[in-house]
Formats: structure tokens, C-alpha cells, sequence
């Protein structure tokens, strides 16, 4: 499975200031996400994780402040289990409909801007509705499955499938 990212344009940038273009081709909705702290999204229920999933919304999130880390189970993917270290240059991580994402941000915060594609079937009310992994089988499959890094280094994505970096990060 490859994961997109959709790439920003940044036009000029300075020591102080950054601009850039963020435009997601098809988006119509913005959605700006504040963490304050290490928050998590959507918090942990009963000591079990919580995700949120999408019917009929794709999500293209771009880091504008600090670091987010990005889980994402889809128990239909060869590989279901992706952990991506999310910041401003690797541009908007796209989440494709029915997949199972939570994020964590860095211990100072964070902000991300979500570039939404939204069918005509999009409601607000049932689109944010946290699922925890605790009686979901599949989701506890999925997660149990080695992790997919994906971070920048070097200039560029890097995907990464290998457990020993999970115990040295």
C-alpha cells in the first residue's frame, strides 16, 4: 500500500516568514485541528484506542504547526497497519474513506488544516464518531500487524517497514 501526500508549493520564505500554497484539488471543506500538549484524537476509551473513520469524506491533513503522528488501520489493505511522523514539508497526508485514523501530537502541540473532499452524503453528526478497538476484531488484527513508518529524512518520504525502528525511535 502507498500512501498519498499531496505536495505544497511554497512560494517564498524567510526566517520569519513562511508562504505557501496548500491547495488540495476537489476540497470543499477546511477543517483546522488545535492540540494542545501531547493531545490525542480521539482520546482513549476505557484503556482502549479510539479511532475515527470516514464513509464519506477523504481527509488530506497538513501540518502547519509542530508534529503529528498519524495512525491508520484499513484491515482491506495488504498492509493495515501505517505509522506516519506528519510534518509541514512532507505535505497533506490524504486519508482515504473507510480507513481507521487517530493522531498524537508532539508535547508542545500541534496544528493541522484539513483540506476535506466531501460527498454529497456528508454529515457532520455521523462522520466524527469515535470507534474503539476494544470489541472490534479486525481493528485489533490490523493493529497487531508490524506498522508501515512513514517520516521525512533526507529531503524526501521515507516508508520504512521495520520493527527494530519502532524500539530505537
Amino acid at each position: 500500500m502507498k500512501l498519498n501526500f499531496v505536495p505544497v508549493n511554497i512560494f517564498r520564505e524567510t526566517p520569519e516568514v513562511t508562504f505557501l500554497d496548500a491547495s488540495v484539488e476537489e476540497s470543499n471543506g477546511s477543517d483546522v485541528v488545535i492540540h494542545r500538549g501531547g493531545a490525542t484524537s480521539p482520546p482513549d476509551l476505557n484503556s482502549f484506542e479510539q479511532y475515527y473513520v470516514h464513509y464519506h469524506q477523504t481527509d488530506n491533513n497538513l501540518v502547519i504547526e509542530g508534529d503529528r503522528i498519524f495512525t491508520l488501520l484499513n484491515p482491506l489493505w495488504d498492509e493495515p497497519h501505517h505509522i506516519i511522523y506528519l510534518n509541514r514539508f512532507m505535505g497533506a497526508l490524504q486519508i482515504p474513506i473507510g480507513t481507521f485514523h487517530r493522531s498524537i501530537s508532539g508535547k508542545d502541540g500541534s496544528i493541522v488544516i484539513n483540506q476535506a473532499i466531501r460527498d454529497k452524503q456528508f454529515e457532520a453528526k455521523t462522520e466524527f464518531n469515535p470507534i474503539s478497538i476494544e470489541n472490534r476484531i479486525d481493528l485489533q488484527k490490523a493493529k497487531s500487524k508490524e506498522p508501515i513508518i512513514w517520516l521525512w529524512k533526507d529531503g524526501e518520504i521515507k516508508r520504512i517497514k521495520d520493527s527494530l525502528f519502532l524500539k530505537v525511535a
